[in-house]
């Protein structure tokens, strides 16, 4: 994967639209602080679909299905038939990360990167009108992850520079850093795919 090209990429398809990514994020921000205040328990849960809806909205930006409402493009995740798929994939991944961890740090990590995939994979499972099994997506992104763990972990680590300079900002800059970074992997993403259809599609 040609991370410099995937980057380029994810700034091109910004240019013009940052005043959207801005609000999205900020939208997240707030949205989220407020529903993890006011749901105690839940919060998590909550916040965590909230997380893969932020994310599915750069999916749908960088396949020319942006939602110009950005609450609508915010809540995705519940959407259009992808509620109970988005909550059982986010749970399953949650309890088996967990599980990794106790392990040792490093067996979490990994699996993480082997699961970061899977809700682009929901997403594109969903508009093909599929019926989603509950551990379908984890186990597609383990297969489109294989060999790519490292490079994936890689193209995260060029943003520490970023994000370092955003602490001279007192977060601020978080606000268009955060955006190009998941413009970015939803990018990262769309290439794996594309480049593995059998998997996507099996």
């Amino acid at each position: 994967m040609n991370r410099v090209m995937i980057k380029a990429k994810a700034r091109e398809e910004l240019a013009g639209n940052w005043s959207w990514a801005v609000l999205l994020g900020l939208a997240y921000f707030v949205v989220g602080g407020i529903l993890e205040v006011i749901t105690t328990g839940f919060g998590t849960i909550i916040v965590g679909i909230l997380e893969v809806g932020y994310s599915l909205a750069f999916l749908h930006f960088i396949d020319k299905r942006k939602d110009d409402n950005i609450f609508s493009a915010l809540f995705s995740g519940v959407t259009e038939g992808r509620f109970l798929p988005v909550l059982i994939n986010w749970l399953l991944k949650t309890v088996f990360l967990f599980l990794w961890s106790l392990l040792l740090v490093v067996p979490g990590i990994i699996k993480s990167y082997a699961y970061a995939m899977s809700d682009y994979i929901i997403d594109d499972l969903n508009r093909q009108g599929r019926s989603i099994q509950p551990t379908e997506a984890i186990t597609k992104s383990r297969q489109l992850m294989d060999g790519h763990k490292l490079d994936l972990f890689i193209f995260d680590l060029s943003f520490i520079g970023w994000y370092i300079l955003s602490l001279f900002t007192l977060g601020i800059g978080l606000l268009w850093l955060v955006p190009y970074y998941r413009a970015a992997h939803a990018s990262y993403y769309r290439n794996l795919a594309d480049w593995n259809p059998d998997i996507i599609n099996a």
